[in-house]
């Protein structure tokens, strides 16, 4: 079906913009930006509110074991509007008044009993039609599908280990293929009950309607939220959805929406725009940034190492996002600042110093990409401060252990120095070979270019300049050079024997220290290594 969908959602001028799609439509924004009051706005106060239903966040899931059918147009109202007796010609008012309590963006939707009694309402008058239609006729009558039966049909399809029993009046479940295990609905467990909670409201929904779902979620597992509600959508494809939420793992699972970047909300007006497309930055990581009120901080790294860990703990006002290796991270950076439409946004980047010159560092520093004050960021459990803090925290001599480790440090440089040396001109080299003239243009000019960057490039100077630092830091044991110029990876871990710890212990023990109460002593010791990025550290 090639249904398109409008909606129209409000400016700060006070008009309106329709966006248009062929799917949902997913609003995405940070805690406080207000994608709450939105919803209400759109079901209260749009042009479109009278085909509007909305699903509150914040709901009751106590569901009860029987219902008592009403006429269907009362239990209808009832539900929708919150009062059976309720005059579709003010419905936004009954709706406030009845279903919200005045107070439609933060009262707690208590409709389940509701919900129960127009699905069986429902149920009972479709199947008194079809009894009535099959008595008064010879030939055999199809029977109907209520929305009850499609409660259950789609319950069972995302719940395949369960099996709804519909009874008379009442609801049972039991673990499927064995027959004595039957439990009332009241004894659902919470994903069972929204469930089914969230597929009847749907059913419910005015035909041709707008369906808002505030965190759509909540209590669900996130391997049934995706294929749930693309079900739903399935059975209502007349409808519109508007899903509501700050959730980064649901928002990339729905990855045929249509997304709408909620800013923020001022108290009167919006401030959003559509996701824009970032060449180079994944959906995933764009709606992570797009979803969090913190500055973003892009890191060398993966998820779950301790670098990482130690970052996010030292970095706690910000959202530390790790990249795999620098240039990626470089690149992330660069892709976000040069968008205009992020300009108000603040990204950073923090990587390795490596084997950088003073003119690379800087140049990235204009780009908000910054380098620490050591080699790798491995480094950073092996500084003095943290040495003392760990010795301490182990109640052993402070002294002694900082001797011993800068003893061990300067003593693998002085093992690795040809190897050191040459690892760091040949990166001079590269960097430098980097700034060929690109704008060069015909044969003579393209060699012209080249010739004068070689001819710039001194191996002799540059491995003369490298040996007269590593030289320094050996011989006048000093232990900060040494970290900032030597790049061994598993630096921390051997260092751990030092310390009376076994291999690798050392950076366990920090980050462990860094998430504890010691969190503030942590990051004052590793601050004033982020470098010209340390001011931005609280």
């Amino acid at each position: 079906m090639n249904k398109e969908f409008t909606l129209q959602l409000p400016k700060a001028d006070g008009g309106t913009q329709n966006i248009t799609t062929k799917r949902s439509l997913l609003v995405i924004g940070a805690n406080g930006s207000g994608k709450t009051r939105l919803g209400t706005w759109i079901e209260l106060e749009s042009p479109q509110k009278d085909r509007v239903h909305r699903i509150s966040a914040q709901k009751s899931l106590s569901m009860p074991d029987n219902a008592t059918p009403m006429s269907i147009e009362r239990a209808e109202k009832a539900l929708l509007y919150g009062y059976a007796d309720a005059q579709e010609e003010n419905a936004s008012a009954y709706k406030s008044g009845h279903r919200w309590g005045d107070k439609p963006a933060i009262s707690l939707l208590n409709d389940y009993e509701k919900l129960m009694v127009f699905l069986f309402s429902e149920h009972t008058e479709e199947s008194a039609k079809y009894l009535a239609a099959s008595k008064a006729s010879s030939r055999k009558i199809k029977p109907p599908i209520t929305k009850l039966e499609r409660v259950k049909e789609v319950w069972e399809k995302i719940l395949p280990h369960r099996e709804l029993i519909l009874g008379g009046l009442r609801i049972q479940t039991r673990v499927k293929g064995q027959q004595n295990k039957i439990y009332n609905s009241s004894e659902m467990s919470d994903g069972e009950r929204v469930i089914f909670y969230l597929i009847g409201q749907c059913l419910a929904a005015p035909n041709n309607g707008i369906i808002i779902i505030d965190e759509p979620e909540i209590h669900l597992h996130k391997s049934i939220q995706a294929p749930l509600w693309r079900e739903i959508e399935s059975i209502r494809s007349d409808c519109l959805f508007v899903y509501m939420t700050h959730d980064v793992d649901f928002a990339v699972a729905l990855h045929e929406s249509e997304k709408i970047w909620l800013k923020s909300y001022d108290g009167s007006s919006w401030d959003w725009e559509a996701v824009p497309e970032v060449e180079g930055l994944p959906e995933s990581l764009l709606i992570e940034i797009l979803g969090s009120r913190k500055p973003a901080v892009f890191v060398e790294g993966e998820n779950g190492s301790y670098d990482v860990s130690l970052y996010r703990a030292v970095l706690s006002d910000y959202l530390v996002i790790p990249s795999g290796s620098c240039t990626q991270a470089i690149q992330m950076v660069k892709a976000l600042r040069n968008n205009r439409r992020f300009h108000h946004m603040d990204v950073f980047g923090v990587i390795d110093r490596d084997r950088r010159i003073d003119q690379e560092i800087q140049a990235l520093a204009q780009q908000g990409i910054y380098t620490l004050n050591v080699a790798e960021v491995e480094n950073l459990f092996c500084v003095p401060e943290v040495i003392s803090i760990v010795s301490q925290q182990l109640m052993r001599n402070v002294e002694t252990d900082k001797e011993s480790v800068k003893a061990f440090v300067i003593k693998k440089i002085e093992s690795e120095l040809d190897n050191q040396i040459s690892m760091r001109v040949a990166s001079e080299i590269k960097f430098q070979l980097n700034c060929f003239d690109e704008k060069a243009t015909g044969v003579d000019a393209l060699k012209s270019a080249l010739q004068a960057l070689l001819s710039n490039i001194s191996v002799d100077e540059l491995y003369e300049e490298s040996r007269t630092l590593f030289q320094r830091a050996v011989k006048e044991k000093d232990y900060l050079l040494a970290l900032r110029l030597y790049n061994r990876k598993s630096l921390a871990s051997q260092v751990s024997k030092h310390l009376g710890l076994a291999h690798g212990e050392l950076a366990e023990l920090v980050v462990r220290l860094a998430n504890s109460d010691s969190r503030a002593l942590v990051k004052q010791a590793i601050k004033p290594y982020f470098g010209e990025f340390s001011a931005k550290i609280s």
